[in-house]
């Protein structure tokens, strides 16, 4: 399995769109203060360094998001995925935060006890929204009024 980015251990797309499965991703003004919030990940709140990673805005929407190398098959589960669920959406809702300078972080969350972990971590840092990929859909952690993306 290919992936866009080597530092996601399980796939990070699904029907040609974004999906980082057991992933959590939070949103944040600026690339400082997603940089700042990986570091206590790590120190503060006990996430290894390998589960965590802030990336710019642009990295995320050009590098991560992005499906230069997606075949006929890729497109066709994309448009499905863009009529059938939110994914699409969400997407949309990144490229709109990135371009207002916004970053993102990443954090591996598995297993119930990560999971505990960065909800705590979601209540005390603020970011601008945040969602956790799963198996069977997206847990929405915060997410703002449309207007304020």
């Amino acid at each position: 399995m290919e992936h866009r980015w080597d530092f996601f251990k399980e796939h990070d797309s699904s029907f040609g769109l974004f999906y980082p499965i057991h992933y959590t991703m939070m949103a944040f003004e600026d690339f400082e203060r997603a940089k700042e919030v990986e570091h206590m990940l790590i120190g503060e709140a006990g996430f290894p360094d390998e589960d965590v990673a802030a990336a710019s805005g642009r990295f995320v929407v050009e590098e991560v998001e992005s499906q230069d190398d997606a075949n006929w098959l890729d497109h066709m589960q994309e448009k499905i995925a863009r009529v059938v669920g939110t994914e699409a959406g969400y997407i949309e809702d990144d490229i709109k935060h990135a371009r207002n300078g916004g970053a993102f972080v990443f954090v591996y969350t598995p297993d119930d006890e990560r999971i505990e972990r960065v909800h705590k971590a979601v209540e005390r840092f603020h970011p601008v929204f945040a969602r956790r990929y799963l198996t069977a859909g997206i847990e929405r952690l915060t997410y703002p009024p449309q207007a304020a993306i």
